[in-house]
C-alpha cells in the first residue's frame, strides 16, 4: 500500500515538472521552483489551455481519456497529449502512443483540430530513459535537461525504499 503511493507520487512529480516547464512555454502563473508548484487541473491564458490529469470529454466509449497532460495551443489549431509511464522504458513509448490512438482521433474530431501528436515521456524507476527522449521533449519546445528528468525519477526511487525499510 505504501509503495504504491510513493510510486504515484514519483509518478506525478515527473509530471508536475513536465507541466512546470510547459508553463513557463506560455508564459502562465507558477511557482518560482518546479517542485514547489501546485498545479491546478485547468490553467489557461490567451495562447493555450493545458489539462493535468483530467478527463478529456467523448461522444464515444475512449478508454484512455485521462492522459497526465493535454495541451491546447488556440492560435495554430495544435494539440499534444503527453503520457507519461515508468517502468520498461522501450516497450512503454510504443505502448503510450498507441494507447492514447483513439483519444487522439476524438479530440481531432471533436475540436477540429488538426495538428495533433501524442508525446510520451517515459523514465524508469531508476532513471533509466529512451535514446528519444530529448525529441520527445524538443516536441513539446521545452528546455529540460533528461538528467533533471532521471534525477526527478532517482529521488522518488530512494523516498520509495526509504519509506520500506523504516516500516
Amino acid at each position: 500500500m505504501l509503495a504504491q503511493k510513493q510510486h504515484k507520487r514519483r509518478h506525478d512529480n515527473i509530471s508536475k515538472l513536465v507541466h512546470w516547464k510547459l508553463c513557463c512555454k506560455y508564459d502562465m502563473s507558477r511557482s518560482e521552483k518546479w517542485y514547489e508548484d501546485q498545479p491546478e487541473g485547468v490553467v489557461e491564458n490567451e495562447k493555450c489551455k493545458i489539462l493535468r490529469d483530467m478527463a478529456i470529454q467523448c461522444d464515444r466509449g475512449i478508454e484512455a481519456r485521462r492522459p497526465d497532460i493535454a495541451v491546447v495551443e488556440k492560435g495554430t489549431n495544435k494539440a499534444i497529449i503527453v503520457d507519461k509511464g515508468d517502468h520498461r522504458v522501450y516497450e512503454k513509448e510504443g505502448e503510450k502512443i498507441e494507447k492514447c490512438q483513439d483519444l487522439k482521433r476524438e479530440i481531432g474530431r471533436l475540436r477540429g483540430v488538426m495538428d495533433l501528436e501524442v508525446v510520451p515521456v517515459v523514465v524508469g524507476s531508476l532513471g533509466v530513459v529512451s535514446k528519444r527522449l530529448d525529441a520527445w521533449l524538443e516536441k513539446l519546445a521545452l528546455t529540460t535537461r533528461t538528467g533533471l528528468t532521471q534525477k526527478t525519477a532517482l529521488l522518488g526511487t530512494a523516498r520509495i525504499l526509504s519509506k520500506l525499510l523504516e516500516s
